[in-house]
């Protein structure tokens, strides 16, 4: 152990520099690293870049990729995987003093490193210590010298470190960064403190993984929120050291004893709600990696994190709702994204952004959009008739004669579109219940051919509004027919991928089926109809896509009609989509349904989705008379339970709840985390 103090010298440098240097630990041939991630926040505050899983290779080539684009290394922390060296990286694009950074450095290197580096003006402001195969390195990040006093000190056992830490806190110096790590086997740190002014703080080091849980809660009571934490092995026990200081009322969030995945996740869902990495510190816990991490949220203030929170949790708790997930756009841009509850009541997995929802009818919109594509393209026509000699469809489903109506002849694809075919609703009112979830043996060709042969029209198409399901299926079949593809081949193709929405996939039938990120959905109370009894694939184009908020977000912000985000569809076309129906409803009202939107004067666009396990929602809102004028909202919101009749208990209403989530927030802030 050689241990320093110094002194600082003065000598500021006026030009940037900055040196990485990887020593002692060799370099194995790069490799993909699926692990590894970057994410990068567009807005008010500075672009930020994460990455981890990075080989030695690997974390020279991002090193300089970022450094080349006017990032600078903000944190960085080693750790193994494998038997070599593995990095965890934060990079930020702003302005600060002149820097160097170094990695892969022995016990001696890093001694001999700090002495050069102080020479030449500089202090070492992160220190982490790593061991591979035994032996201890260090990766460490110099500022240029800002004239306060300052101390370091590494390969300090338990007892050494106290002793240290007794001393220069006893002659005013601030522990600023300390390091746990393992040198042989045995315990060490790594620290350095400064003789500057600041926040009341307290540290702690050698915690398990509960006591530092324990620490972290008690600390919040008091006022104190956590600003540095290392997280290390001794002996097969995860153990951390931590600082703590008085809150400055900057949101934060922490979190420890993360899987790869997990970190990954809790990278994408933070920087969701508009947090940006602060610290990641990475060790291995005998068998894998395991991550902490802290973000601060500089973009919403704590109380209207805290508001969104609260009237989502209260929501839920009263309606028995097991999991939930919103997305909110302002102006086109993505502002925040949260997922709520248990997306696995067995597992006890919570649910995250990156999981994808049954959306139920929400499908309808996303197929008018598509109807709409082809509209443009001049392949089909909103007055084309569907069925038989000179239809989009043909005979393909019964020959002229065989029908049960003969006035389905006369349907078109604007009647499909708003729902005013004459026949086929999901109330039961024609004498048959909804065609859709009849004949479940049944493939698309053989159902439409069984539905026009045997369930005449109550009205004339074109006259009554009745909500109908099968209708929209039977779009998706006109647009099988016109471009030979599936349905939901051309929908990726025109719809989703132009948009960037990548989750989106037709469900399964069955708990088997269900996809990857898929939740699992619950109908709850007494005799509840099961949520994987239900022909969902074959209810692709009405009610079968399965997407998480976010995306479905992607694709509402491109058919909005607002110039902040380029539109897949023209402004006529649009016009025409979202321009209501003039039939009636079978009461003699008028409705607000256009063509797979609802559609009301504000104008606002919407459209809800219900099957066993499953509530969705999506608006559009043009809040022109607000008192805010033209905010430009969309939202999405799905969850995975909903309650059966006899359960005592209603289901959550997403509409109300969104209204009270967005109009209780604030300030919005100006980034765009799409």
């Amino acid at each position: 152990m050689k241990p320093f103090s110094m002194r600082p010298l003065l000598t500021v440098l006026s030009v940037l520099v900055v040196s990485l240097v990887g020593c002692g630990v060799p370099e194995e041939e790069s490799r993909d690293s699926s692990s590894a991630e970057s994410q990068a926040l567009a807005g008010p505050y500075d672009a930020w870049i994460a990455r981890h899983g990075l080989t030695n290779a690997q974390y020279q080539t991002e090193f300089n990729t970022w450094v080349g684009q006017g990032y600078r290394l903000s944190y960085v922390s080693g750790y193994e995987e494998g038997g070599s060296a593995r990095y965890a990286a934060i990079w930020e694009q702003t302005s600060g003093p002149a820097w160097r950074a170094f990695h892969g450095l022995t016990s001696a290197q890093y001694q001999t490193t700090v002495v050069n580096q102080n020479a030449q003006g500089y202090r070492p402001v992160v220190v982490n210590g790593y061991s591979v195969g035994g032996v201890a390195y260090f990766a460490v990040i110099f500022h240029v010298d800002s004239g306060a006093a300052w101390v370091a000190r590494h390969d300090l056992s338990a007892s050494q470190y106290q002793t240290e830490f007794n001393t220069w806190a006893g002659q005013g110096y601030r522990l600023v960064h300390v390091s746990g790590y393992t040198s042989g086997g045995a315990e060490r740190y790594a620290a350095i403190w400064e003789q500057t002014s600041g926040p009341a703080w307290r540290a702690y080091h050698g915690l398990t993984a509960a006591q530092y849980q324990s620490t972290f809660n008690t600390n919040a009571t008091q006022g104190y929120q956590l600003a540095k934490v290392s997280s290390y092995n001794v002996g097969g026990t995860d153990r951390y050291a931590a600082i703590f200081q008085v809150s400055s009322g900057i949101p934060t969030a922490a979190r420890h004893g993360l899987s790869a995945a997990a970190y990954q996740q809790a990278v994408t869902d933070l920087k969701n709600q508009g947090y940006r990495p602060v610290l990641v510190a990475a060790h291995n816990n005998g068998s894998q990696p395991e991550f902490a991490l802290i973000w601060q949220n500089l973009t919403f203030s704590a109380a209207d994190l805290q508001h969104i929170d609260d009237t989502v949790q209260q929501a839920m708790a009263s309606t028995n709702t097991v999991g939930l997930s919103l997305a909110i756009t302002r102006h086109g841009r993505l502002v925040f994204a949260k997922g709520y509850g248990l997306a696995d009541r067995t597992s006890n997995t919570p649910v995250n952004t990156s999981h994808r929802f049954r959306v139920a009818s929400v499908s309808k919109p996303m197929t008018s959009i598509g109807i709409m594509r082809l509209i443009e393209s001049g392949q089909i026509r909103l007055t084309d008739r569907v069925f038989g000699r000179g239809g989009l469809l043909g005979e393909t489903f019964g020959a002229q004669g065989t029908y049960a109506d003969s006035r389905v002849l006369n349907i078109t694809v604007q009647h499909l579109l708003e729902h005013t075919a004459g026949a086929w609703d999901n109330d039961g009112a024609d004498g048959t219940g909804d065609p859709m979830f009849m004949n479940t043996g049944m493939t698309h060709a053989q159902l439409i051919q069984w539905v026009l042969q045997n369930v005449p029209l109550e009205f004339a198409p074109g006259t009554t509004y009745q909500y109908s399901n099968f209708g929209y299926s039977v779009l998706g079949r006109i647009i099988e027919r016109v471009t030979g593809m599936t349905y939901d081949a051309y929908m990726r193709a025109n719809v989703f991928t132009p948009s960037g929405a990548t989750s989106f996939a037709v469900g399964g039938d069955t708990l088997s089926a269900r996809l990857p990120n898929e939740p699992v959905y619950y109908q709850l109370g007494t005799g509840a109809f099961s949520p994987y009894g239900m022909p969902v694939r074959r209810m692709d184009a009405h009610g079968g896509w399965v997407a998480t908020p976010i995306d479905l977000l992607r694709v509402a912000v491109r058919a909005d009609g607002f110039s902040t985000v380029s539109d897949l569809l023209s402004a006529s076309s649009l016009t025409t989509m979202t321009t209501r129906t003039t039939a009636l409803d079978t009461l003699g009202n008028s409705v607000n349904y256009a063509k797979g939107w609802s559609v009301n004067s504000l104008p606002n666009w919407w459209h809800g989705g219900y099957i066993p396990g499953t509530r969705a929602l999506l608006v559009r809102t043009d809040d022109r008379y607000g008192p805010s004028r033209s905010e430009e909202f969309t939202w999405s919101v799905m969850t995975n339970s909903n309650n059966s009749s006899g359960s005592g208990t209603p289901d959550i209403n997403l509409d109300s709840l969104m209204w009270n989530v967005v109009n209780g927030v604030g300030a919005w802030p100006a980034h765009d985390l799409f």
